[in-house]
């Protein structure tokens, strides 16, 4: 009994205590409540800040990171010494989620697998929004910022089968429901179809004569160029210094040539040593086929009177070899079939 009234005792001692530091708590909170206010207002602040000022611009930096660009064809018209127009067709498809408005912006091209990266080129492409599928097409007059980059350019756009081109720039994005726009940057790298230096190309018809005609020329025909990019190229007036087993045998020229995607048919006029042509022909193994490997390499690109540094680089460059039956057309057009000599 004693150890239950002790007990008793105690549970009512404390029940005091509690009680008193309840009403000491409210009492606290009733006369501090200003500070406790401030506090949460500056927790929501910060919150609010870090939202905007963090996650904000890394979210729209992901969505930019991860909106795919892809470039439908691409125009180089209007082709002078030290400019020309520029036209790009392009889509830009993203996963959605967050509506957002892209500014415009300038963008910088180079070539990814050379260093340093000067640009080439610098684009205005117009404002965009991150929709799903988005057409971003563009228009406009460049002066070449550097004629060394747009020339290598131009010879590696010629040489190779693909070649690498980043587009960069800095731009920014407004969420809709907000009214500060984020900084981020696009930077896409594309890996886009070269000319592979014509692979492909012939001569579907040739004409040959034994006397030149008003013009200088002593034959003429037609050839199928090959373009296996998505590119558009205001070309011009360009020669070709031909040769036979390193020997050279005359110019091949294509006049306003307008190179568009897909098999190209073009007129070709020339100016042939016959003598030598000739000579080849009655040699082993050409006489036994009558096909003679042609190599051609690039000479000059002329455009309404100006020379055309950057395409004529690109096609000096390196020789492309087109096999034409010469046997055939000196057959068919001087009744003559040329034997081999031994």
């Amino acid at each position: 009994m004693s150890d239950m009234k002790q007990q008793i005792s105690q549970q009512s001692e404390q029940a005091p205590i509690k009680s008193s530091k309840k009403r000491t708590c409210a009492r606290h909170c009733k006369r501090f409540w200003w500070l406790y206010l401030i506090i949460s207002i500056i927790i929501i602040v910060l919150v609010v800040v870090l939202i905007i000022f963090v996650a904000v611009p890394k979210v729209a930096q992901h969505k930019v990171d991860e909106a795919e660009l892809d470039i439908q064809g691409v125009h180089i018209l209007d082709t002078e010494t030290n400019s020309f127009l520029m036209e790009i067709n392009s889509t830009i498809t993203t996963k959605g989620g967050i509506k957002a408005n892209v500014d415009g912006f300038e963008g910088e091209m180079y070539l990814e697998d050379y260093e340093p990266h000067t640009p080439f080129v610098t684009l205005k492409f117009p404002p965009t929004t991150n929709d799903k599928h988005q057409v971003v097409n563009t228009s406009q007059h460049i002066d070449i910022p550097d004629m060394d980059a747009f020339t290598r350019y131009n010879v590696w756009f010629h040489n190779n089968e693909t070649l690498r081109v980043t587009l960069k720039g800095k731009t920014k994005v407004k969420p809709n429901g907000l009214d500060r726009k984020s900084s981020v940057d696009f930077k896409k790298t594309l890996e886009i179809k070269g000319l592979n230096v014509f692979a492909g190309t012939e001569v579907t018809e040739g004409h040959i004569g034994l006397q030149k005609d008003a013009n200088g020329k002593n034959f003429n025909g037609t050839a199928k160029i090959p373009n296996a990019s998505h590119f558009t190229l205001d070309i011009g007036n360009c020669s070709f210094t031909n040769f036979i087993d390193d020997e050279k045998v005359g110019t091949l020229y294509i006049d306003n040539l307008l190179l568009v995607p897909g098999d190209n048919v073009v007129p070709i006029t020339a100016v042939m040593d016959q003598v030598e042509i000739i000579q080849t022909l009655q040699k082993r193994p050409y006489c036994e086929t009558g096909i003679i490997p042609f190599k051609m390499l690039g000479n000059s690109v002329v455009k309404n009177g100006q020379d055309l540094p950057y395409f004529a680089a690109a096609l000096a460059s390196i020789n492309q070899t087109v096999n034409i039956d010469i046997g055939a057309i000196v057959e068919k057009d001087l009744g003559a079939k040329i034997n081999c000599k031994d």
